[in-house]
């Protein structure tokens, strides 16, 4: 079973590809951190950041557009998808994304001019499942 489950905190605006609500793309960078501790014998163990790429497809895109800034919280559901190419200049090339099949806002930031998210829980519906790119 290829699963992800991811909570943390958007670290750039999203980026938008498309048109349409069927056909649209967003990504954004999501950070997740695990605490660090301290261990029995004293050693410390700091904070770990990792950073994950969330690409989001259809009518969820206009979610992500309107709610979804830089240091929101979510967490999405989805799974992983890596991907190879060449780059003349640089050689082979690797990335890993999280194609999200749900996703769901944990804050409530706006400002005074924005109304708050109607509906919190967003699910990609089957027939706008991700583009075989």
């Amino acid at each position: 079973m290829n699963s992800v489950h991811l909570i943390g905190n958007v670290g750039n605006d999203p980026v938008l590809y498309g048109e349409g609500t069927t056909k649209r793309v967003a990504r954004v960078s999501l950070a997740t951190t695990e605490r660090g501790f301290t261990k029995k014998d004293g050693t410390a163990i700091p904070d770990r950041t990792e950073w994950h790429t969330i690409v989001f497809f259809g009518s969820i895109c206009q979610v992500i557009e309107k709610y979804v800034k830089t240091g929101a919280r979510i967490a999405v559901e989805g799974s992983i998808h890596y991907s190879k190419w060449e780059d003349p200049e640089k050689g082979t090339k690797y990335s890993t994304e999280i194609w999200c099949s749900n996703m769901e806002l944990l804050d409530s930031k706006k400002s005074e001019s924005e109304s708050p998210a109607p509906v919190q829980q967003y699910k990609t519906p089957e027939e706008e499942q991700p583009l075989p790119f």
